[in-house]
């Protein structure tokens, strides 16, 4: 066999004369779908592609199909674990269909809507998965008129197609254990309500509240950030109160890090005194002093489902949009609680 150089890419005219075929048969063997076959001849060009380590030729692929076979996705920041796990299961199912992604972050800043997509459409994304959006984000519009292919992933608008979480039914299954454990006066610390996220689980959980005759006055709604100094800040607010609550539900479990913190510094017994119950559980709360209970999200899956979908719209299909089902996680935060 012809000693290949670790830097002289393989071709497919190398591979059909080691084979001792046509340079079509060989184009024809590996663009096949990868399935179970007998065929001797497409399962030996096979093995060599692997022993060569050939790899496609990108440029001729897209001169070929019109396609980059590349995705692009706009994230507010990979340090969140939330946003990092979902764009894990993004890039895994974009890898499983022949695609590679390309990521940008915004920052949740609007300004940088316009110009993160100009950078991906530059680059010849065959389509964008967005999860970064807002109330009246223009990115969606922007890519409607420049004909790209995109979806919104993790937060959503109901008018555009996405991937997401039912946080609504969310922010119910949090009222639902807070009030099954007798909790009547309790609190909220809010993420950004301007984002579905924030939005929904906040809403689910009132009306969830509401359902059990328990009332959820606007004075005891901290806004917060998404990070745990913002849950550290909310919670500072939520000590100053002359009567504290016995349980609060905090809608991203990094704000509730922090909120932990803080009621833990200032001398509180969480998960007996007061009970907290976060939102998305990150690997992080089983491991915290009091394990965090929380509404788990099936992040990894969401992210796959969000690269399916859209590669289905970019196939031409008409996908429908996803709301996964998220479930209760119950630990030591909440359980540890008595009248």
């Amino acid at each position: 066999m012809k000693n290949f150089k670790a830097f002289e890419p393989v071709t497919m005219a190398d591979i059909a004369k080691l084979a001792s075929v046509h340079v079509s048969t060989v184009s024809r063997a590996l663009q096949e779908p990868q399935k179970d076959t007998f065929n001797p001849t497409t399962l030996r060009i096979r093995g060599l592609a692997d022993e060569l380590s050939f790899q496609p030729d990108a440029t001729a692929a897209r001169l070929r199909t019109g396609r980059s076979q590349i995705i692009g996705v706009t994230v507010p920041t990979l340090t969140d674990p939330v946003q990092a796990t979902a764009y894990e299961g993004i890039d895994q199912g974009a890898v499983s269909s022949g695609y590679t992604t390309m990521v940008v972050m915004s920052a949740n800043l609007e300004r940088r809507s316009h110009h993160r997509a100009d950078n991906l459409i530059r680059s010849r994304v065959d389509g964008i998965v967005i999860q970064d959006t807002f109330e009246n984000d223009l990115l969606p519009e922007y890519l409607q008129k420049r004909q790209i292919p995109y979806l919104l992933s993790l937060r959503k608008r109901e008018e555009d197609l996405y991937v997401a979480i039912d946080d609504l039914a969310g922010g119910r299954m949090a009222a639902e254990h807070l009030s099954a454990a007798g909790h009547v006066d309790v609190a909220v610390i809010s993420p950004d309500t301007t984002v579905s996220t924030g939005r929904d689980r906040v809403q689910g959980f009132i009306d969830g509240m509401a359902d059990h005759g328990v009332h959820v006055d606007s004075s005891r709604i901290v806004a917060a950030g998404f990070d745990m100094l913002s849950g550290q800040r909310a919670a500072e607010v939520v000590l100053t109160w002359s009567r504290l609550p016995t349980a609060i539900f905090i809608s991203n479990d990094l704000t509730a890090v922090g909120a932990m913190f803080s009621f833990r510094a200032a001398g509180i017994d969480v998960g007996r005194d007061l009970a907290l119950i976060g939102y998305n559980d990150i690997d992080m709360a089983q491991h915290l002093p009091v394990p965090l209970s929380t509404i788990a999200s099936p992040l990894r899956t969401l992210g796959i489902q969000s690269a399916k979908t859209l590669l289905n719209l970019i196939d031409g299909c008409s996908p429908t949009s996803v709301d996964l089902v998220p479930h209760l996680v119950a630990r030591e935060s909440t359980l540890r609680w008595q009248r």
